[in-house]
Formats: structure tokens, C-alpha cells, sequence
């Protein structure tokens, strides 16, 4: 792990973006021993772990698997981007996945100092009384984040979690301290399966057991930017569906839906508001963006950058046809994401198709800078959607399917005018529902890779091009064409080969076919 520990050392002491309300703090101000005392240097520290959020939930981490998979095809204009993760070519020297391991390890430390700290000075006198419960909040959001940061890294980085095999299983390596070193002997080697989503849940339930946004959202800021229990509670059941505990899932999928407090989305004009302006009741947990504090531009790789003459729009990726046709016309999903558009290539070549809409821009953004911030949106973690879709398919996986067809038939009442209500006889044809459904509402999220890893399914786009004229190479077996089998070494990213060049532990427990 030596570049990673270079990495985060550079990191806790250069970063320091500011988040709404929040202070900018120079982490090379203050001498380590000294640091960390104060009720000030934590809430500067806390800028740090939101400042993070930014990033890793839009642009490439959320679309790297992404165009691994079946949902969206390169035009006759692509510039390559993610090639590799389109080709299925991509090795352990991968500047994406390198990219991934290495922030989500950088913000497992930040949330290890952070920890840390706390743990130093909880029983001492270094900090006022008062200002404990205060410090102790702050300590849940990276009891969150580091659960998070784990999680995201299990499901692309490790195998599906088979509990029969969970012991044996490579895991990921588990740096629960913070402790940069040189020496290379004190590396750790990767886990199993069990400990590393034992140590997920227990993360989470150190964050639901700290985590009082009450006493931290101050007046006039919006809680909705700000880590929750019910956030907390959304994160568990999102961990446990992975992990296949399916009892678990439903428990904490249930208890956010019966609450109510995050009513669906029926009507058409209101659903595509919460993706463009980015307000929307459905959103349990709503990044904070503002004109000089943004992340990455997610509707870029979809649009193109930004031109006023749509004849000279230029975009790298097209939805496939096999995506559009899983709505019916009046499915408000399908109006929100999916805009017809004459496209121009650069060939001549022009047609009518569908461009990917759910990151369109919101104007409070772009209209107030003079460069291009088009196509970028706040990003929305946690939405009650997910939780019915987590409650739907735990029920379904647990053959019960009159529970959960009961969640599946709200969230699609609340998304198709037309819908009936169905009765679901077979859980087995309620999962194949439930699978569709969750590939309608999710995507361009970043999860369809780990859901098919999860379902033991490949990847097959099946040459669903929209038209074959806008299209790269259609019909080759790398683009429209390409058919994986589910037990491709591909599903599993390879741990980077910095990593394996620099930690010995970690040397010989590469991921197998790499």
C-alpha cells in the first residue's frame, strides 16, 4: 500500500474544499500532535469528508461500470472514453480503476485520522464537555463514509457474496487506523468476504449510534445535504441486499418506506424537476453543488459539451434500444430520461434517436458561471425508489412474493399512468420483474454492474443499437455485440497494479484471471 499511504498523506494535508457552510481549513497549518483538540478542528476535518462526496458520486465513479455493461453504446463520434471498460479489455494498470481504489482508500484514511482523533480525546479533558455530543455526530458521518467507501470498493473489486464461501473469499485489504508507513512489512493483505462485510455492518451501526444531524445542521442550511439516520438506515439496507441478507434488508427497506416522510413521485412534471433542478420529495440524501463548488459534469459523456446548435452536438454514448424498450410510453421515468433528438455525426451520417437525459443541468448551476457547467446535477446517493426496489426484491429472494409485489406494485403505480396492480403467484416472476424495474429506475447510477454480479447474471447488449449508421463498429463482438457469461474474471475488477507492485501482502492475492 505504499503509494496509497504517499497518497494519503499528501491528501490530509492538501485537500480542503469547502461544502455548504462549511469553512476552508489548511491541514498543513497546524502541527499533527496539536491537532485535532478543538471543537473547530474537527468541524474543519468534517469538511473534508463531504468535500469528497462530490466526486465519487457522479462522473466516472458512478459511470465506469456503467458503460462496462448493457445499457449504453458508443456512437460513430466516441472518443474513447472508458474504452477499455466498453472493450472489456482493461488490466490491472487501468488509470480508472486505479482512480477508484486509490480516492475511496485516500477517504477510508481521512475517515481513520478522523476516528482516531475522537478515540484520543473521548475521555480526556482536551475538549469541552458541551462540545462532545457535537464532536461525536461529526464521528458517525465517517463511522458512515468509511462504510460507504467499503462498500462501493466490495462491489466492484471482490466477487458476489456467497455466504457458503465468505470465509475463503478474498475481501478487501481493511485499514481501520490511521497509520501511514514506508515500511512495506506492515501492509495489509486482503480479508475475506465475512470480515469485510462484518465490518461494513459495523460501521453502520457505529454511525446509526452517532449520527444527530440536530445538533449539526445549522439554521439555514438544508438537512437533505447532510448524512441522516434514515441515510444511515438506507446505506444498511443497501449493504445487506448485497450480502444477500435478505431478512435485513427488508427490515430497514420497510421501516424508511412505512415512515412515510418520503412520499413517491407520480406526477411527470415533478419527476423530471427532481432531476433537473434537483428538488424532488423522494430524495432522502441530496449532495451539495453550488456554481464554484461542483462535481464532475455526469451529463457530459451523454451530450457532449455544450453547444447552442444542436446539429454540432458530438456524444460518446447512445442508451440501447434493448433499455428503451423495457417503458411503455406513459412511464414518467421514460419521459424524464430519455429526450428524441436528430443526431449528427461527424461521418454526415443523421437520425432520430434517444439521447440519455438524467443529468440535463440544473440552471442554478451553469446560468451563473462563464464556464461550461452544462449537464451537471447535484447527485442524489439515497432515493426512497431504491428502498422499494430493496424491499421488493428481499421479499422475492425469501419466496414471498405477495410482500413483495406489494412494494413493487407502489413504486410502479407511482411511475406507469396505466398500471394495474398485479398479483405475483411465483417469486421467481416477480425477481424478473423486480430485475427490469430496478435497470429502469437505477440507470446511469452506477449500479447495474454489481446488481448483475449480485443476480449471477453476464452482460450482453444483445446489438442494440438505436441505428447503426451513428454507431461504432455495430455488430463487433468488443461494442453492440459483446456477450459476457457471469462467470467472466472481467465481472471483478483487478486490484491495481500499484498496489500489487508496492505490498507484498497483497502481492499474490490478485483477482484470478489478471
Amino acid at each position: 500500500m505504499k503509494k496509497i499511504y504517499t497518497f494519503l498523506a499528501a491528501a490530509l494535508l492538501a485537500f480542503g474544499v469547502s461544502s455548504c457552510d462549511m469553512e476552508k481549513y489548511p491541514y498543513n497549518a497546524v502541527e499533527e500532535s496539536k491537532y485535532m483538540t478543538t471543537l473547530n478542528d474537527f468541524a474543519s476535518a468534517r469538511v473534508g469528508l463531504y468535500s469528497y462526496y462530490r466526486s465519487i458520486t457522479t462522473g466516472g465513479y458512478i459511470l465506469t461500470p456503467e458503460f462496462q455493461c448493457d445499457d449504453f453504446l458508443a456512437t460513430a463520434d466516441y472518443s474513447n472514453s472508458y474504452g477499455n471498460q466498453y472493450r472489456w479489455d482493461f488490466q490491472p494498470n487501468d488509470g480508472n480503476i486505479e482512480a477508484f481504489w486509490s480516492t475511496y482508500y485516500t477517504l477510508i484514511a481521512r475517515c481513520n485520522y478522523f476516528i482516531d482523533s475522537y478515540n484520543k480525546i473521548k475521555d480526556s479533558d482536551v475538549i469541552e464537555e458541551e462540545d462532545m455530543p457535537i464532536i461525536e455526530a461529526y464521528v458517525g458521518e465517517a463511522y458512515f463514509t468509511r462504510a460507504y467507501s467499503y462498500l462501493q470498493l466490495a462491489g466492484l473489486f471482490c466477487k458476489a457474496y456467497d455466504a457458503a464461501s465468505a470465509d475463503s473469499d478474498f475481501g478487501l485489504p481493511l485499514q481501520l487506523t490511521y497509520a501511514p508507513s514506508s515500511d512495506a512489512s506492515t501492509y495489509l493483505g486482503r480479508s475475506s468476504m465475512k470480515d469485510t462485510y462484518a465490518q461494513i455492518m459495523s460501521d453502520i451501526n457505529d454511525a446509526s449510534a452517532f449520527v444527530n444531524p440536530e445538533l449539526i445542521v445549522a439554521k439555514g442550511q438544508q438537512a437533505i445535504n447532510y448524512i441522516s439516520q434514515d441515510v444511515v438506515t438506507a446505506l444498511k439496507a443497501r449493504a445487506a441486499l448485497q450480502m444477500k441478507d435478505y431478512t435485513t434488508a427488508a427490515t430497514a427497506s420497510t421501516s424508511l418506506i412505512n415512515a412515510g416522510k418520503y412520499p413517491l413521485i407520480s406526477d411527470a412534471a415533478q419527476f423530471a424537476s427532481m432531476w433537473s433542478t434537483d428538488m424532488g420529495t423522494e430524495v432522502m440524501w441530496q449532495i451539495y453543488m453550488s456554481a464554484d463548488e461542483l462535481g464532475s459534469s455526469t451529463g457530459t459523456m451523454f451530450w457532449g459539451q455544450y453547444k447552442q446548435d444542436p446539429s454540432q452536438v458530438r456524444t460518446d454514448f447512445l442508451p440501447s434500444w434493448k433499455l428503451i424498450e423495457l417503458h411503455t410510453a406513459d412511464d414518467i421515468r421514460f419521459q424524464a430520461f430519455y429526450t428524441p433528438f436528430k443526431l449528427t455525426v461527424s461521418t454526415g451520417a443523421e437520425g432520430y434517436v434517444y439521447m440519455f437525459n438524467k443529468y440535463p443541468g440544473n440552471p442554478d448551476i451553469y446560468t451563473v458561471v462563464n464556464v461550461d457547467n452544462h449537464y451537471t446535477n447535484k447527485s442524489k446517493p439515497f432515493r426512497i425508489a431504491e428502498q422499494y426496489l430493496i424491499a421488493a426484491e428481499a421479499y422475492a429472494a425469501q419466496g414471498n412474493s405477495a410482500e413483495g409485489g406489494k412494494y413493487l406494485n407502489a413504486l410502479k403505480k407511482s411511475r406507469i399512468a396505466s398500471y394495474t396492480e398485479k398479483e405475483f403467484n411465483s417469486a421467481n416472476l416477480l425477481m424478473v420483474e423486480v430485475q427490469d424495474e430496478r435497470h429502469k429506475e437505477l440507470v446511469g447510477e452506477g449500479f447495474r454492474l454489481v446488481d448483475l454480479k449480485r443476480w449471477g447474471q453476464g452482460v450482453n447488449r444483445n446489438n442494440g443499437y438505436q441505428d447503426a449508421a451513428l454507431t461504432l463498429l455495430p455488430g463487433a463482438e468488443q461494442t453492440t455485440a459483446l456477450d459476457k457469461a457471469a462467470n467472466d474474471f472481467r465481472m471483478v475488477w483487478p486490484i491495481p497494479k500499484s498496489e500489487t507492485d508496492s505490498n507484498p501482502q497483497i502481492k499474490d492475492q490478485q483477482n484470478p484471471g489478471y
